[in-house]
């Protein structure tokens, strides 16, 4: 109902606008979760404004928009979602944003995407249960796809590339400037794959016990296999077999770290590091920033280096 009522109160709202300090006015973007605003914003640059949707610290999977965040997409210029899967509230307003004179960007449009089943067959996920149902909460399905995209650089350069060259048929007038910025940003990317691809080649290990299934795409560009705890998602509880099993692996393969994510409670993975008498590390998906990430200024490639870091203090000794 509330979808609902907010596309009948707004449908003659006109499209908000951000006067700049020379008096033209600015393209406004909204966005939904936190990688495509970091790039988004370095895309635009000081040309477009840019709102983030979900705000920092919340968990993206299950968050759903109140009011407000519903007025701010409708009266923007530019709505960016992931797809795939990941806000799944976004399905429910596409029909009624199509009347509306807005621009709608799926950043993962065309991208090559994995589901947790592929997945499992590649031999990057390894769900540790007795059977294909077993081990996957309610509303789970193997068939659905990974979201997590943004966790490989090479695809996160497709997503920039996606992103900059729909925003440039938006706002021609500023197109190169967009494209350039792009530009820069893939050579972000591309040096953040070349540390990762450097750094793999010594690794000892490939396993990583994480806490949820987040690191697919990661795992399968740079020859890893990530050990999910809770599933699919990262509000689950495991079920006592599936713990065991966890517990069983991780001692049978010396595993010397369980990683957590500094969003979620790392409960879980104290619990199993104690049990194996191991230490606990954050992998951050870095689906959201958290408060503390915002005070000491991190973006996505400082995060993207701490994985590293932690990858390399785990699997390289």
């Amino acid at each position: 109902m509330v979808f609902i009522f907010v596309v009948v109160l707004l449908s003659g709202c006109q499209q908000a606008e951000t006067t700049a300090e020379d008096g033209e006015s600015k393209l406004q973007v909204a966005v939904t979760i936190y990688p495509l605003a970091e790039f988004a914003r370095g895309i635009v640059g000081d040309r477009a404004a840019v709102t983030q949707i979900i705000p920092p610290g919340s968990e993206p999977h299950h968050w759903e928009p109140a009011p407000s965040d519903m007025k701010t997409i409708y009266e923007t210029d530019v709505f960016i979602y992931h797809g795939a899967g990941m806000e799944l509230w976004v399905e429910k307003i596409l029909p009624e944003l199509k009347g509306q004179k807005v621009k709608v960007i799926k950043a993962t449009e065309g991208l090559p995407l994995l589901t947790f089943a592929e997945e499992e067959q590649l031999g990057v996920t390894n769900f540790l249960r007795a059977n294909r149902s077993e081990g996957l909460q309610d509303g789970e399905h193997e068939g659905e796809f990974d979201p997590h995209v943004w966790l490989d650089p090479v695809l996160a350069k497709d997503i920039v590339s996606f992103m900059a060259e729909e925003i440039a048929a938006v706002d021609s007038e500023n197109a190169d400037y967009y494209l350039h910025n792009a530009q820069l940003l893939f050579d972000k990317l591309d040096q953040l794959d070349k540390e990762y691809t450097t750094a793999v080649s010594q690794f000892q290990n490939r396993d990583i016990v994480v806490s949820h299934a987040a690191f697919g795409y990661l795992a399968y560009r740079y020859g890893l296999c990530q050990i999910p705890v809770l599933g699919i998602t990262p509000e689950q509880e495991p079920d006592a077999a599936t713990l065991a099993r966890v517990i069983d692996f991780s001692r049978q393969q010396n595993v010397k770290y369980i990683f957590y994510e500094a969003t979620s409670s790392p409960r879980i993975a104290e619990t199993i590091a104690q049990e194996i008498g191991v230490e606990t590390m954050v992998l951050n998906p870095i689906g959201a920033l958290t408060q503390e990430d915002i005070k000491n200024g991190y973006d996505y490639f400082d995060l993207m280096h701490q994985n590293l870091e932690n990858l390399k203090k785990v699997l390289a000794e």
